[in-house]
């Protein structure tokens, strides 16, 4: 067995030793009385105002609403900026076109109004040519002062007839506003005779094809040139054909044209105005001569001035094509006329050849220089210039035939 402890006998109540009772302690935290309308508060804080609050409101949640669906995005293609830049163009082509095309038909109805006043004026017969040139000279008068009225704001410029820095108003709309060079160089003496030359050689070019076809039994006809060459006996047409057509179509097609054009690339507008001026003549041979002639215009109105494609052109219908040719014409008989002709000729086609040779390498870099930009000749597409150049090559077409046929 285990030891067991001793048993000690248990306390009476009435035990000679009073139980021991323990000493008071403090509270850990004294109550000190508050006045009514205080709530106790933590020892350590300042005594707080007692507030009544309001009883909480029962929080809520607001029914779900149905869920909305965003509109619809419209679909939006992307922009082909090639397909833009080609409306551009047609655009400014557009413009410019109707503007010459309205310039034709002011000449054909002053031609019409002309007629009939001098038909009624004169009261003779119109059948024969010494009333051609009064009548050319009315026509162009009345299309010269509609153009005018058109565009005086810039033919009324220094910088139109010298050349010089120009703010462009035509053209695509980055192109707008800027400052730009249109002519402006200084004309040398030995590029002036070199000009005259290449207008020689493309005289003599056109001349050499039509007495090959003569040779082979088959005249080229100019109706044109037929008619000039008939009237030009009179004052009226040697002073519309050397004086006053060379005048105004150079503001029309290298002063207003090509300007306006020029902003697509100096190629574009040169090539462009060099055809509308030769389907402006509505003859398959004048017309041939007058894209080319019209190249050399061009190049020259670009770089140099206006002034001086005035200049070239003048020179080219009263001197060559006028004074000396008249003169040969007058005094010699026709064997010598033909050789005086063709010798001509040969210089002007051997001059130019020279010219291209040594000046060939500059002439192309200059190509290069100027190239349009990429879909540029969309511009072509434009309604008024494919009415102009149909219109204009039919009526041409036609005429050819007919005095072939003739």
């Amino acid at each position: 067995m285990y030891p067991t402890q001793p048993t000690y006998p248990a306390q009476s109540a009435y035990s000679p030793y009073p139980a021991q009772q323990s000493a008071p302690q403090p509270l850990a935290h004294p109550y000190y009385a508050q006045p009514v309308g205080y709530a106790p508060q933590p020892y350590s804080a300042a005594p707080q105002p007692f507030v009544q609050t309001a009883p909480a409101m029962p929080v809520t949640m607001p029914n779900a609403m149905p869920a909305t669906m965003p509109a619809a995005m419209p679909v939006v293609m992307p922009i082909d900026p090639r397909r833009v830049w080609r409306t551009w163009r047609r655009k400014v082509v557009n413009r410019v076109m109707g503007l010459t095309l309205a310039y034709e038909g002011m000449m054909l109805l002053g031609a019409m109004v002309a007629t009939i006043i001098v038909g009624v004026i004169t009261a003779s017969d119109l059948s024969g040519v010494q009333w051609d040139g009064v009548i050319s000279l009315i026509s162009v008068f009345v299309a010269f002062g509609f153009l005018l009225l058109m565009r005086h704001r810039d033919i009324f410029t220094c910088e139109f007839w010298l050349g010089g820095q120009h703010r462009d108003s035509y053209g695509e709309p980055n192109q707008l506003g800027h400052i730009s060079q249109y002519g402006g160089g200084r004309m040398q003496p030995l590029w002036a005779l070199m000009f005259i030359v290449l207008g020689m050689g493309v005289q003599g070019i056109v001349m050499l094809v039509q007495v090959a076809f003569s040779r082979l039994g088959t005249d080229l006809a100019s109706p044109t040139s037929d008619s000039i060459a008939e009237s030009s006996v009179t004052v009226s047409m040697w002073l519309y054909v050397g004086l006053v057509a060379p005048i105004c179509e150079e503001v029309l097609f290298r002063g207003v044209l090509m300007k306006e054009l020029k902003p697509l690339g100096k190629n574009f507008a040169i090539v462009t105005s060099a055809m509308v001026f030769g389907l402006f003549h509505d003859d398959v041979v004048q017309g041939t001569f007058a894209f080319l002639f019209g190249l050399i215009l061009g190049f020259v109105a670009m770089e140099y001035s206006l002034v001086w494609s005035i200049a070239l052109h003048i020179f080219n219908n009263a001197i060559l094509s006028g004074a000396i040719d008249t003169l040969a014409g007058n005094y010699l008989d026709d064997n010598a006329y033909l050789i005086f002709s063709l010798s001509l000729s040969v210089i002007g086609v051997i001059g130019s050849i020279i010219i291209f040779v040594i000046y060939g390498k500059e002439m192309r870099q200059y190509h290069r220089t100027n190239r349009s930009i990429p879909d540029t000749y969309f511009g072509w597409a434009a309604p008024t210039f494919i009415i102009f150049v149909v219109a204009n090559a039919a009526f041409a077409i036609i005429s050819f035939v007919g005095a072939m046929m003739g």
